[in-house]
């Protein structure tokens, strides 16, 4: 009997032994697991809406240089529906302008720039009806901006060069889809635009009055990254912009075909996808670093200043909050 009360206990012991092995095994297979679904697999989402200045994004993926396993795009209409979607999480990554990365830092969405796209150098124009010579001639006509900060910033500015306010110009609110059908039905006779919208409506006879070049350095495009997502997907953020410098050399030495490919996607010629790339400053990967080592903090706060006083910030906001000085150190 006492051999076998023995015998028992060795028993309890070595069963104990077994199910502590069992669970240290288990919990070592749930890190496993966790190790395999790395942060890697899960695809870096990124918005943008039809614009020059971000088809390098495009053209790196048409090239392979970006695995859409690991990059996935979402083409949008407009900028604000890419504001939309990344105000509400279902975008990691977005292309917007300096002034609606503003508008995220003053709604309190902690966002860092990964890249400078362009500076527009002429590409953004306000176009008019050939009966109207220049932006003095706009006073008392309607004028179509779309709905955001950067179609009203352009008018503020040229009206202000121009001598004159808002109040001397009737606003329309006119999505950029709809800026050919509004200017050709007669809704409005001047439109704040860009392309591919600006092209068709210089063919329907639109005369040019203003343009990006008269106001340097002011209208900058970005492609922004949530802070939380710098850190949680850096190594895809990386190839992200590996990609996109890749793709700018692929522009500079095989501009043809990185035309016709771009083009082809804006439904524009590649002749014409040439032609609007002529208003447009794109910064190479020292350019980049100079900006965002601090050079572009200079415009970033005339922009801040000018939205403030014109009531398209509703409160000052510091740029410094846009660079991310660790990611530049690491490049």
């Amino acid at each position: 009997m006492l051999k076998f009360a023995g015998i028992l206990m060795k028993h309890s012991s070595f069963t104990a032994f077994l199910n502590k092995v069992c669970i240290w095994l288990s919990l070592l297979s749930v890190l496993l697991i966790a190790g395999c679904t790395d942060e890697r697999q899960t695809p870096l989402h990124i918005g943008t809406n039809v614009w020059p200045g971000y088809e390098p994004l495009y053209l790196a993926r048409s090239l392979g240089y970006l695995n859409e396993s690991k990059a996935r795009f979402h083409e949008m209409t407009t900028s604000a529906d890419v504001l939309k979607a990344f105000r509400n999480r279902a975008i990691d990554v977005a292309a917007l302008t300096l002034d609606e990365a503003l508008l995220l830092i003053q709604d309190g969405i902690e966002v860092k720039i990964l890249l400078v796209t362009d500076i527009s150098n002429g590409a953004d124009v306000i176009v008019a009806h050939p009966s109207i010579k220049n932006i003095q001639g706009l006073k008392g006509k309607r004028v179509g901006v779309e709905s955001l900060a950067l179609g009203a910033y352009v008018l503020s500015r040229a009206l202000e060069k121009a001598g004159l306010t808002p109040r001397d110009v009737t606003i329309l609110h006119v999505a950029v889809q709809e800026h050919l059908q509004a200017y050709a039905t007669g809704r409005i006779d001047a439109v704040v635009t860009f392309e591919p919208a600006k092209t068709k409506l210089l063919g329907l006879g639109a005369r040019r009055i203003f343009d990006s070049s008269q106001i340097p350095n002011e209208v900058i495009d970005v492609i922004v990254v949530r802070a939380d997502i710098l850190k949680s997907k850096f190594a895809q953020l990386q190839e992200l912009e590996e990609g996109w410098f890749r793709a700018l050399d692929y522009m500079r030495k095989n501009p043809a075909d990185a035309n016709k490919r771009m083009g082809k996607r804006e439904a524009i010629t590649a002749a014409e996808f040439s032609d609007s790339l002529k208003g447009l400053i794109i910064p190479d990967r020292n350019e980049n670093k100079r900006l965002l080592s601090g050079a572009i903090l200079m415009p970033a706060k005339q922009l801040a200043d000018v939205m403030f006083h014109g009531k398209l910030l509703n409160k000052p906001v510091d740029p410094n909050r846009l660079l991310n000085p660790e990611a530049i150190r690491n490049r």
